[in-house]
């Protein structure tokens, strides 16, 4: 594993270790160290946001702009079909749809952290591997 994506993997793990809060909370202050997290799907080798997903990503940049978190980390996960080289760059295709459909509805783009993993999370089954998670740091 490369260097690169040892750090990115670390990233998210830091990520994941902050307590996760529903998103359907309202745009009151987070307390430091809490994060809220998105998730969507995206159908097999498509990195084109589908209706369902647009709705999250517009909702996930709606909180941004009322609750001001520090971090809005992009994480993007393929299935294991198809070779590692094409699951990286449809990860990283996948992360860059979400951001750029939440820069579009006004999130600002330093606040991204993109993480694409490329390869599956084996714990989730298949079709949650097509997926983006959107976590929302507070306090860090």
């Amino acid at each position: 594993m490369s260097t690169v994506r040892v750090g990115l993997v670390l990233a998210m793990l830091a990520l994941a270790s902050c307590s996760t809060m529903h998103h359907k909370q309202t745009a009151s202050a987070k307390p430091e160290g809490t994060a809220t997290k998105f998730i969507l799907f995206f159908h097999p080798w498509s990195y084109q946001l589908t209706p369902e997903a647009q709705v999250i990503a517009n909702h996930a940049a709606d909180v941004v702009k009322q609750t001001n978190p520090s971090t809005v980390a992009i994480a993007g996960y393929t299935d294991s079909d198809g070779s590692a080289a094409d699951n990286w760059r449809l990860a990283k295709q996948r992360v860059a749809s979400v951001q750029e459909a939440m820069i579009a509805d006004g999130v600002d783009p330093k606040l991204f952290l993109s993480i694409p993993l490329g390869t599956p999370d084996d714990t989730v089954g298949l079709t949650g591997d097509r997926r983006i998670e959107i976590r929302l740091t507070y306090g860090n």
